[in-house]
């Protein structure tokens, strides 16, 4: 057991080194060097710590979330009327940079989830040549939507519909 302690001991003091070197204006391959671990280490250390400081911190959370809030809304704004506007061609290259800006929107807000909320497993179940898997990939076509299926399987896998 002291072993253990030890060894995550150190490794927090690893953390907190690591961090100030990053702060300090320090790149991750240089910090690795530095402190004899790897790149990978490095930049694990440095999401770690600063997750932890998220979760305890949250008025500094929210404050981030306002200014980084405030930063898109400025965005969108900028590329909006291009979006909406008479040109095609212009229209439609804001209309993805629109897309994006509202998607980060979505993701700082919490409205997309940092991993899929469904996993799905290549199925071995095949209908037409076409697996179960594929046809709700294909129903869910899209980031962050969700969508309810419900599949009946007749005559022992044979026939299989997906109504959405």
């Amino acid at each position: 057991m002291a072993l253990n302690n030890g060894k995550n001991l150190a490794a927090e003091n690893r953390r907190s080194q690591v961090l100030q070197m990053k702060m300090a204006g320090a790149t991750e391959t240089a910090i690795a060097e530095q402190v004899g671990v790897s790149k990978t280490q490095v930049h694990n250390d440095i999401h770690r710590r600063l997750s932890e400081v998220r979760r305890d911190d949250k008025e500094a959370v929210q404050q981030e979330y306002n200014l980084q809030r405030s930063r898109y809304e400025r965005l969108l704004l900028r590329w909006w009327s291009q979006a909406t506007g008479p040109d095609d061609t212009q229209a439609a290259r804001a209309t993805g940079i629109v897309l994006d800006i509202l998607r980060r929107l979505d993701t700082i807000g919490g409205l997309i989830p940092e991993k899929p909320l469904i996993q799905l497993q290549q199925q071995n179940v095949m209908v037409g040549g076409v697996t179960f898997a594929d046809l709700l990939r294909e129903a869910m076509d899209g980031a962050g939507q969700i969508v309810e299926a419900e599949c009946e399987v007749a005559n022992a896998g044979t026939d299989l519909a997906v109504e959405n």
